[in-house]
Parts: structure tokens; C-alpha cells; sequence
């Protein structure tokens, strides 16, 4: 899941989509946690990733 100003985009195929879309030009990402755990009786995994989104000149 990603949420930008409100909304939320859920999946990684939409995440992808949506960045294009965002209104500025240009930005970075960078992730600063990875966490993940056993999930579910059919061997799943729950990953959570958090980061920051850093705009061009700030």
C-alpha cells in the first residue's frame, strides 16, 4: 500500500502506475525500514516497508 496525501494505492502494480501521475516532476525515495513476518497457514509472508518521499530541492 502506498498513501499520498490521503489516498491510498494498494498493490505494486498500481503503486507503479501511480508515480507518474504524482505532481512534480522530480523526486527521491528512499527506504528506511524492512520488517517482515510469518503469515498464514500456507506459508505467506507480511512485509511492511516504510520510507521517505523527498522532493527536488527540499
Amino acid at each position: 500500500m502506498f498513501s499520498f496525501e490521503g489516498e491510498k494505492i494498494q498493490g505494486s502494480q498500481n503503486i507503479v502506475t501511480k508515480f507518474p501521475g504524482l505532481p512534480f516532476q522530480q523526486y527521491k525515495h528512499t527506504i528506511t525500514t524492512v520488517d517482515y513476518q510469518p503469515s498464514g497457514p500456507v506459508r505467506g509472508m507480511l512485509v511492511f516497508i516504510s520510507g521517505n518521499l523527498q522532493l527536488a530541492g527540499e
